[in-house]
């Protein structure tokens, strides 16, 4: 698809690229490790630290109690004299001071200081509540302390030996361990735990890092097929409507003056009945087979996408004008057209290419999307690609407003039925007419059938003027009779009125009310009606047919019936359509083609109209070819009801010229 058009923007291109996964997870889950093994290192610490003070505590407690041994009651009673201070001092030394043991004392249960070894701050031990029940419970209990050694502070760890002597006299024993060696041990033991959790920590952190890189790029993978998705069609692999609209954008933007580029609006003709006949995926294969061909029809700077359906677009920058715009349009309906074998069937496909050109046709999305719709649907019905025009806009403010004031018009009756004489070419007299509806507008006059048929269509008024226009002529049909006109009339009908179940019966209740044999009407269908929709349409004409009321299929020769469905049509008259008529006079092959028309019809036993007839030399043609009925300009143009009596009061003589009928 490289010729489709400059390369797909990435999420990035579109500011919607995600976030590096692996960057912010790499930070954040250092981050988190890294609070989290502070968190640990702490708790460690304490850990540690409040098990070295208990294990400091506890030799404490065991060194005091070959003190309490040798203590008596009077120690505690009476003060102590000299002899027995320097016997508790040899004591404590030999038995409790050490090099991290500071001091030691020993008190009664009161608080009062019985004995201290030399430099210790234990000239108060404070007997609070706690302590009080720790001496009752017979419990050891310790406290961190700084206390005053020489010109400084040191932290103690201050054990609480609490005793009890065979006079029931208690007393406790307060030694001073010192804490930097306990707090050191401390340290030591949680480093070496947190070192270990750290480097678990760090290697989980280390494997976490290629496992996100390669989930961040299947993220960014899928992300990208997401964004391609929403920019491409998925059948075809063309970009889509949004990213058609994306590209109109950028070559609309304001801040390029005045770029000229065209947009190609392109619509599959017939497509419907590929896919009724051979399926929706054969129907698919020829989608993608028509993406492939305008993809390789294309330049680099060109965009093909597919709007959806049997409708695709593209956008060219080389194109600049109506002219090369044109020449590009043919070059695609050639690619488009070539043979297509699918389920063993050769197809031809066609299609039907509308264009606007910017800036003239419209300067954002929206106005040039809107015509080359328009010229689209022009195209559709000329056979030949179409520049947009304004005359071709069925939907400027103008329509819009005839729209509401249709609905009016029908209510108050300003539409109008005229008449179009129907001439029997050989024996010259008024067969009948058909019935051309007109609408006297209260300002602009009376308005012909292609200044407002677009505003009835798209207000969905086209089976409520059917109506209207049977009721009017049926009327008229019994007027008529009443004043000795035996005249058959043609009426048109619409792919709308054959859709409608209960159009067959509507139409026998309004023959019934106006007293109106049914073999006097005509319905005349386009055989582009039975083509689009030849099941239902030929239920509903069988029905009609079965009625009594004739068919005449319309315009016949410029749709796509072939013979073998022209067999199978319910119809009794065959219309030959103008543009064939025209040309007898000058081209050969159209004189060939109308006489091979009523031939055909002849022997399929159908009746033939020729419309058209604009000259003297028409008549004498199509006299000459055989032709039953004729209808044009040169016969009579379309008259109101009275005038219809005059144009039956004049014959033509079937031999003679027919005169110039004036305007």
């Amino acid at each position: 698809m490289s010729a489709t058009a400059p390369t797909s923007p990435s999420l990035a291109a579109l500011g919607q690229r995600p976030p590096r996964l692996t960057l912010r997870v790499v930070l954040y889950t250092a981050l988190l490790i890294g609070i989290g093994a502070a968190t640990l290192l702490l708790f460690i610490r304490h850990f540690e630290r409040t098990r070295a003070e208990h294990t400091a505590m506890l030799q404490s407690s065991v060194l005091t109690q070959g003190v309490v041994d040798r203590l008596s009651p009077a120690d505690l009673r009476e003060p102590l004299t000299a002899t027995r201070r320097a016997e508790l001092r040899l004591l404590l030394a030999n038995r409790v001071l050490d090099d991290e043991t500071l001091a030691a004392a020993i008190t009664r249960e009161d608080g009062r200081l019985v004995y201290a070894s030399p430099g210790a701050d234990v000239s108060a031990v404070p007997v609070d509540p706690e302590l009080r029940a720790s001496i009752r419970s017979g419990s050891v209990a310790s406290r961190v302390l700084d206390v005053r050694t020489g010109p400084g502070t040191t932290r103690v760890l201050r054990t609480f030996a609490p005793f009890r002597l065979a006079d029931g006299s208690a007393g406790v024993v307060a030694i001073d361990k010192d804490y930097a060696p306990i707090a050191s041990t401390a340290r030591q033991a949680a480093i070496a735990v947190a070192a270990v959790l750290e480097l678990v920590l760090v290697l989980l952190w280390l494997c976490l890092i290629p496992m996100m890189r390669s989930a961040t790029r299947r993220f960014h993978r899928q992300l990208d097929t997401i964004a391609h998705l929403a920019l491409h069609d998925d059948l075809t692999g063309l970009p889509n409507r949004a990213r058609l609209g994306g590209r109109l954008d950028e070559l609309c933007d304001g801040k390029q003056e005045a770029l000229a580029f065209s947009v190609f609006f392109i619509d599959l003709d017939r497509f419907k009945e590929v896919n009724d006949t051979l399926g929706h995926d054969r129907g698919n294969e020829l989608l993608v087979e028509i993406a492939k061909r305008l993809s390789t029809a294309v330049g680099p700077g060109e965009l093909v996408a597919r709007l959806g359906g049997d409708e695709f677009a593209v956008v060219s920058e080389d194109a600049t004008d109506a002219t090369s715009a044109l020449v590009l349009a043919e070059r695609l309906r050639t690619v488009i057209a070539e043979l297509f074998e699918v389920a063993g069937i050769a197809l031809e496909p066609q299609a039907s290419i509308g264009i606007a050109v910017a800036p003239n046709d419209g300067t954002t999305r929206d106005e040039l999307l809107r015509c080359a719709d328009i010229a689209m649907y022009a195209a559709k019905r000329s056979g030949a690609p179409r520049v947009y025009a304004r005359e071709l806009d069925d939907h400027s403010p103008v329509r819009l407003a005839m729209t509401g004031e249709l609905r009016r018009a029908l209510d108050r009756r300003e539409l109008v039925v005229y008449y179009q004489p129907q001439f029997d070419l050989a024996e010259g007299t008024l067969r009948g007419a058909e019935a051309l509806v007109r609408w006297r507008h209260p300002s602009l006059g009376l308005l012909e059938p292609e200044q407002f048929l677009g505003a009835i269509e798209h207000a969905g008024l086209t089976r409520r003027l059917t109506r209207y226009v049977l009721e009017e002529s049926l009327s008229q049909l019994r007027a008529w009779r009443r004043d000795g006109l035996d005249l058959g009339l043609a009426v048109n009908v619409s792919e709308r009125d054959l859709a409608d179940a209960n159009f067959p019966n509507e139409l026998v209740g309004l023959l019934a009310e106006h007293g109106i044999e049914p073999s006097v009407l005509e319905l005349e269908v386009t055989e582009d009606i039975l083509i689009l929709d030849s099941i239902r349409s030929g239920r509903r004409l069988e029905r009609i047919v079965a009625a009594g009321v004739r068919i005449a299929i319309d315009d016949f020769g410029i749709g796509y019936s072939s013979l073998g469905q022209l067999k199978t049509v319910p119809a009794q008259t065959l219309k030959i359509d103008r543009s064939f008529v025209a040309g007898m006079a000058d081209d050969p092959r159209d004189a060939a083609i109308v006489r091979s028309m009523i031939a055909l019809a002849h022997d399929l036993g159908l009746e033939v109209v020729a419309e058209g007839v604009e000259t003297a030399e028409h008549v004498a043609r199509l006299r000459a070819a055989g032709c039953d009925v004729g209808q044009g300009y040169h016969l009579g143009l379309p008259v109101p009801s009275e005038d219809v009596a005059v144009e039956a009061a004049r014959s033509l003589a079937p031999v003679v010229p027919l005169r110039l009928a004036s305007a």
